[in-house]
């Protein structure tokens, strides 16, 4: 039910020659695609499952790739939309690196259509050369470092699949800095894309699990089987894998959906998995109200219900929700309020310190 097949669609937008391209972009964030595949009528992108065939001179479905002389270029390479350094609480991630900092970096543009998108002012602005700002992989991690960041995170837009090309090498480095490197994505990239970052040192994941077929294809533009292959890939290779589902009205709010959710993590990914259902509240282009509190509790119940360890209520900020309780012995283990978390009964193995369960907490460095 969640399987389709694979389609190939044209999905092209705002045509400009080569040469412009060339004379008013900074060099810099110009660089060759590392995934494409020359087809008749253009240059096929192999970054995400789109797998948008571009003729020369017009630009993919998320706007940051474009076919220059039948070549598929990136216009995102180190193109820096934001930067900050943030607790990896925030992304969220429960159960990797708990209490740590993350410099965190996005570019522009965006592979999917969201109408709710909380990061809107660049996931919908696509790169052009009057807002490029770039700046190197080597700058990157060495300000990473001098902020006292213990790691990395990719995030914000879907800059995750779409300077895949710059984070091949922000992960490299990053690793030989001692730094982890996380992202945060809606999962479309494709599995080649996956492998190249799992092999260049991706350490954790989390992603965004937006509904279910027939809704997220109509709100995002995106096939939901593709993400799920994403996550079962994650977890077979071994990278730390946790989802978020915005429980957005009208989207993934109805009991069905939730459910059918909930079943496939545990059986695709296993019911460890952390599963963070996070409040909505209107942005961009909704206008529902926000989530009301009874269905996150609902959701969570549901999470439970299904067999999933580890469901947190995210964007509620009510004690208990966000907090880590071990399965078998009731034992809280950590306690998070907003991005603050605080260790109350885990040991250095990131077990229960009262009846040695392992919750599946991984520290940075790894012990």
């Amino acid at each position: 039910m969640r399987r389709t097949a694979l389609t190939k669609t044209l999905r092209v937008r705002d045509c400009l020659s080569s040469e412009i391209l060339h004379v008013r972009f900074d060099p810099r964030v110009v660089r060759d695609g590392l995934l494409q595949r020359r087809d008749d009528e253009g240059a096929r992108c192999l970054t995400c499952n789109h797998r948008c065939l571009i003729p020369d001179g017009a630009r993919g479905f998320c706007g940051t790739r474009t076919s220059v002389n039948g070549r598929v270029t990136t216009l995102c390479f180190g193109n820096i939309s934001s930067i900050s350094n943030n607790p990896i609480e925030k992304k969220p991630f429960f159960h990797f690196a708990p209490g740590t900092m993350a410099f965190t970096v996005g570019s522009w543009g965006c592979n999917a259509t969201c109408g709710f998108c909380q990061n809107y002012e660049i996931s919908k602005r696509h790169p052009s050369p009057r807002i490029s700002r770039y700046m190197s992989p080597e700058e990157f991690v060495e300000r990473a470092t001098a902020e006292g960041s213990e790691g990395i995170s990719i995030s914000l837009n879907e800059a995750a699949t779409l300077m895949l090309e710059w984070n091949l090498e922000v992960f490299r480095l990053a690793h030989s800095k001692g730094l982890y490197n996380t992202i945060v994505t809606n999962g479309y990239m494709t599995i080649e894309a996956l492998n190249l970052m799992i092999d260049a040192g991706l350490d954790a994941a989390n992603v965004d699990l937006k509904g279910c077929a027939e809704g997220v294809k109509r709100v995002c533009g995106l096939t939901v089987g593709h993400v799920w292959d994403t996550i079962a890939h994650m977890s077979k290779r071994g990278v730390h894998v946790e989802l978020t589902t915005l429980v957005v009205p009208g989207l993934s709010d109805d009991t069905e959906c939730l459910q059918e959710i909930a079943s496939c993590i545990v059986s695709d990914v296993g019911a460890d998995t952390p599963w963070h259902v996070n409040r909505y509240f209107p942005h961009y282009r909704f206008r529902e109200p926000q989530t009301p509190v009874e269905t996150l509790l609902r959701a969570r119940e549901i999470g439970k219900h299904q067999g999933l360890r580890y469901v947190y209520v995210g964007n509620l900020w009510e004690q208990g929700l966000e907090d880590t309780t071990c399965p078998v012995c009731g034992q809280v283990c950590y306690t998070r309020m907003g991005f603050q978390s605080r260790n109350t009964g885990t040991d250095s193995q990131g077990k229960c310190s009262q009846c040695g369960h392992n919750l599946g907490i991984r520290y940075w460095p790894s012990n």
